[in-house]
């Protein structure tokens, strides 16, 4: 009995691998091996295959490059046609469903899953991200709440403060980014999204510009060359009046370009901002060039921006060496309507902006010393107009044409002299 009971395990063994080998189907082999497009070849057939198999198929389709899920729709509603009461079946169709925009079918698909499955944190997840690109921002956010109630991760807490911005609860998105920075790891991913939503929410909406700043820094103690952080501390520096710091960081910018140290996007624009602010008609910005001579030499411009973003106006400015002294710098002023010229005693933004600032009194139109080589068509017009030709003396004009005579006069003295 003792030598008969291996040889009986062995034959038990060898009969379950039979049964199991054929109630596993050959599409489910193929599968298996990810053979996708063969899996496809047997859409045709899709009526006389199983559930299961169909649930295979239409995976497949959803593997292939591009997926292809009005495919594999076809064949998960025929498996759940032929009972195949899966909830991963239900989560495919919803991913399908989804691929092609219908969310709420996805959201119902996914119901089903929670029903069988309550709280799963895969079907949770997706209901919120499916709700919130739907716009349904009620749902996104009560089921984000309760994934943060439920698990641990990121991207729930992250999120509730997305919604809140969204949804205008500024002071509830404020509260929950204290949080999220200190629940998240300094310099990881979610803790530099949290405090981008920091700087944004103390810059934009409560104007506690130290605090954005402080934000700032803090973003870029660990990504000191992210080109979009550097030009967000100079605006800062800006509006918080810091002038001698905003002139450094403006100069390092400069700098970084000459040195190629930024994105290639800055060199394609050609031009970084150096402030903004707004005004009761809308946005004024201000920007400076990195290579004058390309555009105009133009070293600084100010665009207004309309609330629909449009621009409205520019007025830009340049420097020039004075023709008279080779060591004196002039601004060439434009100010919508014509270009004048002033004095450059500081050829910094500062002085820029105190353009804006001057007397009309202080501006000429025209740079001094400058030497005119003739006059242009609308002087020249008003010179014909305005002065009457009057003939010379024939007494002055010689018959021959020759240089005309000079009269002579005798002075006080008694000496003549030639005029």
């Amino acid at each position: 009995m003792m030598i008969r009971l291996p040889k009986l395990l062995m034959v038990f063994a060898c009969c379950f691998w039979v049964v199991s080998a054929q109630s596993q189907s050959y599409i489910s082999r193929l599968w298996n091996t990810k053979k996708y497009e063969a899996i496809t070849e047997y859409s045709a057939k899709g009526a006389t295959l199983s559930g299961q198999d169909n649930a295979f198929v239409g995976r497949a389709f959803m593997a292939l490059d591009p997926p292809q899920p009005m495919r594999a729709l076809s064949h998960y509603d025929l498996a759940i046609a032929k009972r195949w009461q899966r909830e991963d079946l239900y989560f495919f169709r919803s991913e399908a469903n989804y691929a092609i925009k219908k969310y709420d079918a996805a959201l119902a698909d996914l119901e089903v899953c929670l029903q069988m499955r309550p709280n799963y944190q895969k079907y949770l997840l997706s209901k919120a991200g499916i709700a919130y690109e739907k716009g349904d921002k009620e749902l996104a956010y009560k089921t984000y709440y309760i994934l943060s109630e439920l698990y641990d991760k990121q991207t729930p807490y992250f999120m509730l403060v997305v919604i809140n911005i969204e949804r205008e609860r500024y002071i509830k998105a404020q509260e929950q980014i204290e949080d999220n920075l200190l629940r998240f790891e300094r310099g990881k991913e979610f803790w530099t999204f949290t405090s981008e939503q920091e700087v944004d929410l103390e810059w934009r909406i409560f104007k506690d510009y130290p605090k954005a700043l402080e934000a700032q820094e803090a973003l870029l103690s660990f990504k000191p060359d992210h080109a979009p952080y550097l030009i967000n501390r100079l605006l800062l520096l800006r509006v918080t009046q810091n002038d001698t710091l905003s002139a450094i960081a403006e100069a390092d910018f400069q700098t970084r370009y000459n040195t190629n140290e930024i994105p290639l996007e800055y060199y394609k624009k050609g031009s970084f901002k150096v402030n903004e602010r707004f005004s009761t008609n809308g946005l004024i910005e201000d920007f400076r060039y990195f290579r004058p001579r390309l555009f105009d030499n133009k070293k600084y411009s100010r665009f207004y921006v309309s609330d629909n973003g449009r621009v409205v106006g520019e007025h830009w400015a340049s420097v020039q060496t004075s023709p008279v002294d080779s060591t004196q710098k002039l601004w060439q002023f434009y100010d919508g309507v014509a270009t004048r010229y002033t004095q450059a005693s500081d050829t910094s933004y500062v002085g820029f902006s105190n353009l804006f600032e001057l007397p009309d009194s202080a501006f000429t139109l025209r740079l001094s010393g400058e030497i005119r080589m003739g006059m242009d068509t609308l002087e020249q017009q008003l010179l014909n107009d305005s002065l009457p030709q009057v003939q010379l003396p024939k007494d002055t004009v010689p018959a021959g044409g020759e240089t005309p005579l000079v009269p002579a006069r005798q002075d006080s003295s008694g000496v003549r002299e030639v005029l």
